[in-house]
Order: C-alpha cells, then sequence, then structure tokens
C-alpha cells in the first residue's frame, strides 16, 4: 500500500478527460499504457539530468508511488486521475517532472522546441506520440499538473490538439539520402516495434560513429544473423538516412559489413607514390611532424 503523505510530497496528477473518460469508463490497457508512459519520461528525462549532474549511474528511479484515498486512482465527471508522490531523489525528479509538464505546455502553445537538450526533448516527443495513438482511438486528452509544496500554484499542461499535431510533426523526417553508408561500431541491438505494422519485420541497432554521432540503425528481420554476428564490431551499413528535428536520425539498413581494418602505412605509401614532390617524406617523418616532435 502506498505511503499517503500528500501534504508534504511533490504530486505529479495525471489526468484523462472528455470523450470516453465522459462516459466514466476507459479500457484498462490504456489507462495503464498512458501512466507507464508518463513514468518512462520522468524516468528517461530523468537519466539525462542525473548524467548532467555528473552521477556516474544515473537509473532514472524517482520512486514514484501511487497515492491511495481521496486523491487516488478514481472516476470524477468527465475525467480519470491518478497522482503519484515523488519520494526519492526528490530534487531531480521534481525537475524531471517539471520539464516534462512544460515541453507539453510549450507544444501546446506552438512554441516548441526550445532551445535545451535534444536528446531529453526527443525523450519526451516519443513518448507522447504513443500517448497520442491512445488519445485518438479514446476521444481524450491528457492533463498534467505538478505541485510542489510550498509552492501555492502547480505547473500545468494539456496534451491537446495542437501539441499532438506539432508531436507527430516533429516525429517527421525532414531530409531523406539514399544510398548512404556509415562507418562506426553496432551497440544496442533490441528487438522493438515502432508500430504494429512493424512487428516481426523489423529489429533496431545503435551505429557510434568516431566522431561522436549516435544513429538509429533499422534492420530487416531477415538480416538478424548477420547482424548479430557483427554486434560491438566495426561495420560499415549502407541504407536511406532520415534526419528529424527533435530525434537522432535514422538509418534503413539494406547492406551491413564488416569494415575492414585500414593500413594508413600501405595508404600512406601509395599516395606518397603520386605525390612524391609534395610530400617529401617518409609516414614516421610525417607523423613526428603532426604530434610536433620535429
Amino acid at each position: 500500500m502506498s505511503r499517503a503523505k500528500s501534504f508534504n510530497e511533490t504530486v505529479l496528477s495525471i489526468k484523462l478527460q472528455k470523450g470516453l473518460a465522459d462516459r466514466k469508463r476507459l479500457p484498462l490497457v490504456h489507462v495503464i499504457s498512458v501512466l507507464e508512459e508518463v513514468s518512462q519520461m520522468i524516468a528517461e528525462v530523468g537519466r539525462d539530468l542525473q548524467r548532467q549532474k555528473g552521477i556516474p549511474s544515473p537509473t532514472g528511479e524517482f520512486g514514484l508511488e501511487i497515492l491511495a484515498g481521496s486523491k487516488g486512482l478514481l472516476f470524477l465527471p468527465g475525467s480519470l486521475q491518478a497522482h503519484l508522490a515523488i519520494t526519492q531523489d526528490v530534487q531531480t525528479g521534481i525537475l524531471a517532472a517539471q520539464r516534462v509538464v512544460r515541453t507539453v505546455r510549450l507544444m501546446e502553445e506552438d512554441k516548441f522546441p526550445p532551445a535545451e537538450d535534444e536528446e531529453i526533448n526527443a525523450h519526451i516527443v516519443r513518448r507522447l506520440n504513443r500517448i497520442a495513438r491512445i488519445q485518438e482511438l479514446d476521444k481524450i486528452e491528457m492533463h498534467l499538473a505538478v505541485k510542489v509544496p510550498g509552492y501555492p500554484k502547480s505547473m500545468e499542461a494539456t496534451f491537446g490538439t495542437t501539441a499532438v499535431a506539432l508531436a507527430r510533426s516533429l516525429q517527421a523526417p525532414t531530409f531523406r539520402m539514399e544510398e548512404m553508408t556509415l562507418y562506426g561500431k553496432l551497440f544496442e541491438l533490441t528487438d522493438r516495434s515502432t508500430s504494429e505494422e512493424e512487428e516481426g519485420k523489423f529489429f533496431w541497432g545503435e551505429l557510434r560513429r568516431e566522431n561522436g554521432e549516435t544513429w538509429r540503425v533499422q534492420f530487416r528481420a531477415s538480416d538478424v544473423n548477420v547482424v548479430t554476428g557483427l554486434f560491438r564490431k566495426q561495420v560499415a551499413i549502407t541504407g536511406t538516412a532520415f534526419y528529424y528535428r527533435v530525434a537522432s536520425p535514422k538509418l534503413v539498413a539494406e547492406k551491413i559489413e564488416a569494415d575492414p581494418e585500414r593500413d594508413f602505412e600501405t595508404a600512406f605509401e601509395d599516395l606518397q607514390g603520386c605525390y612524391k614532390d609534395i610530400y617529401k617524406a617518409d609516414f614516421p617523418t610525417l607523423m613526428r611532424r603532426m604530434h610536433g616532435e620535429e
């Protein structure tokens, strides 16, 4: 049973209103999904905030507890409401919850994205789009509020039609490039699907390039054996690249292969043979000069 200390705890309120909520009836799986998406938004944003604070192993765990009693999960005329208390790492948890609510408010006012952390924005927008699909099915909208002890006013926002439209546009690609080849190390293989149409057809990976860029890579299910054999190895992936306003770029892979280790000395010798009059030194000498040793 939850500890109902609502008078001295920061409380995040989640209200589902209009549509089916007016009939005091909502599909249980939809209610649980919305609560889970909000919880995961706070966790993901919180991990990034903890990382920015220098915490070595950020968890995004804020001890969210649903409050029982008169402020628990219940139907009121026209809405279903849940009240969650933040009980661990409260300061960062407050910042994470407020960041989520503030982002939704800016989206509803069509003032998003602000000049802030793009990774945090991407976490929020991705999960808001999942909530938008539920809202569309049940003709509802989500209202969020954060009440901090000692402050008279709550921070509030409604995920309405303007915010939903903007969330969808932010996840739409702004630019695409065919036959692009990327080099880097392959990490984070997962079989998650972003839609029912993708179920069983694709799986995902993360490509980390030497310049620090991180790309999402979509692979065909039929390529699973080839891809898993190259996990955590240097690879070359060719496919169609998509760029987004608020999200890391995506590559839809058409071909993946091991990136052979390069022999820079041999390459230099070949180049020097073409430009001997320009490169009047051998490879070791040029390397010493480059590092200021000569």
